[in-house]
């Protein structure tokens, strides 16, 4: 089957993926007021988040056991079972839970449409279609939002999650129609303490990272150890580990996963305080400031789409990481001193979009066929993240310079603070980001190793399918 065919059956699951986690943003205040919820309806969010981000590796492990095919359409089925329980619930605590269910189902969508990718498309070849992806990425992120207030204030807030169901029985008929040949497991048992215990840690770490949490830091940070160190010597005496060891030790494969948590760091970090400093400091409305990162955003896919180009032709992809990174700590610098806003942004967004073609073919290449539902996973787990922690370590660093603002109307407050001083509390922020970006070019320039990338797909090994041999 043709490359273009495989892409095209998959960009719809790349496209709900992508558009639930934004289209949610702009009804938000609507489903608050008719359900009455305060201050916790933040939590309509981050329930999906947390859950799509903790079963991410899961899903690859199960991909590599039981077929990529089976658990695409595990993941559409309860990702569209949840948007049914959304759009029907009546309080906030059934839409949280319901939020969760999607976001279970949500978290494979991902993860599992880039392993159909590498199981058909070669790893130099694949590069030319980081584009494309990039594209659907960006036209989910800005469609989100207007389809979500389009449907809020003409329809219904609910139809934000009805209209998954027509979109998912679409991707359902794609998926089982055109990819149907990718089924082929392997006879392994699957370590379900270790993914327990890996899901557990996942939500910890980002209930740490998370403004909303309602635990103590120091609770979290204790239960966080004690978990890990319980997933470390689970691991140690599984048969075959959710977090196989030997992943560690391929080529490249380590380095790229860093990388990538340090790109996608980057991007979240000026989509979400770029636009905050347009609105607050500057006075500029949403829809303005809205302007500036569509500009950020169609630089990104322009980046990926000439970075996946090149690959395709040459082979080869360590220019591309270093000439990323070095745009991004560029960039990133002259919105420190506050010159030139709308070029640096776009050369943020090419430096960043430069990046992710190499990133992810790297990933692909060194993995062998076994693994790869499992490693693509946690690659992309690794880029989930990086976002996550972005947002999290610039608020850190932020508030050093703009105390919290608490108490009623506290979000809206920042914009009455001096724009001095929250144009230091910004500064300050790219500034961190620029060190950031510094050290991803330092480790993509010592650590990540060139090497000609593969022209063919690897094929699992006689041992995936063979009957299990006894000891």
């Amino acid at each position: 089957m043709s490359p273009k065919t495989i892409f095209a059956s998959v960009a719809l699951v790349i496209a709900l993926g992508s558009l639930e986690k934004s289209i949610v943003t702009t009804p938000l205040p609507m489903i608050g007021d008719d359900l009455g919820a305060g201050q916790a309806l933040t939590w309509v969010i981050t329930a999906y988040l947390l859950a799509a981000t903790a079963v991410l590796p899961v899903y690859g492990k199960l991909s590599d056991i039981f077929g990529r095919v089976k658990m695409l359409n595990t993941s559409v089925i309860l990702f569209v079972i949840g948007s049914v329980a959304c759009a029907l619930s009546q309080d906030l605590t059934t839409l949280v839970a319901s939020r969760v269910l999607q976001g279970i189902g949500g978290g494979g969508l991902i993860a599992l449409a880039f392993t159909v990718i590498a199981d058909t498309i070669p790893a130099r070849e694949v590069g030319k279609y980081q584009g494309y992806i990039s594209a659907v990425y960006a036209a989910s992120s800005i469609a989100g939002p207007l389809l979500g207030g389009f449907f809020a204030e003409q329809l219904s807030w609910r139809w934000v999650f009805w209209i998954n169901i027509p979109l998912g029985g679409l991707a359902l008929y794609l998926i089982n129609t055109n990819l149907k040949h990718l089924n082929q497991g392997r006879a392994s048992k699957f370590d379900w303490l270790g993914a327990g215990l890996l899901m557990v840690v996942t939500t910890l770490l980002l209930l740490l990272l998370s403004p909303e949490a309602f635990i103590s830091e120091a609770m979290l940070i204790a239960a966080l150890v004690f978990v890990l160190g319980l997933l470390v010597v689970v691991e140690r005496k599984a048969e075959d580990p959710i977090l196989p060891a030997r992943l560690v030790k391929l080529p490249g494969y380590l380095v790229s996963v860093v990388l990538i948590m340090c790109s996608q760091l980057l991007m979240f970090a000026v989509l979400v305080y770029l636009p905050l400093q347009m609105q607050w400091q500057k006075g500029m409305t949403a829809s303005m400031s809205g302007l500036f990162m569509m500009v950020f955003m169609m630089s990104i896919t322009a980046g990926a789409y000439f970075g996946g180009k090149r690959i395709a032709k040459s082979g080869y992809y360590k220019s591309l990481v270093v000439i990323g990174f070095t745009l991004s700590s560029f960039s990133l610098g002259m919105l420190y001193f506050g010159e030139m806003t709308s070029l640096a942004l776009a050369l943020a967004g090419v430096g960043i979009g430069l990046t992710l073609p190499p990133l992810t073919v790297v990933a692909q290449d060194v993995l062998p066929a076994s693994d790869r539902g499992i490693g693509l996973s946690m690659f992309g787990y690794g880029r989930e993240l990086g976002g996550a922690m972005g947002v999290a370590i610039c608020a850190a660093i932020f508030h050093t310079k703009v105390p919290v603002a608490v108490g009623e109307g506290s979000v809206d407050g920042l914009a009455s603070f001096d724009p001095v001083q929250l144009g230091e509390g910004f500064a300050l922020t790219y500034a961190g980001m620029a060190v950031i970006a510094v050290f991803a070019l330092v480790v993509g320039v010592t650590a990540l190793k060139a090497r000609e990338l593969s022209s063919s797909v690897k094929k699992p090994e006689t041992r995936v399918t063979a009957p299990k041999i006894a000891k």
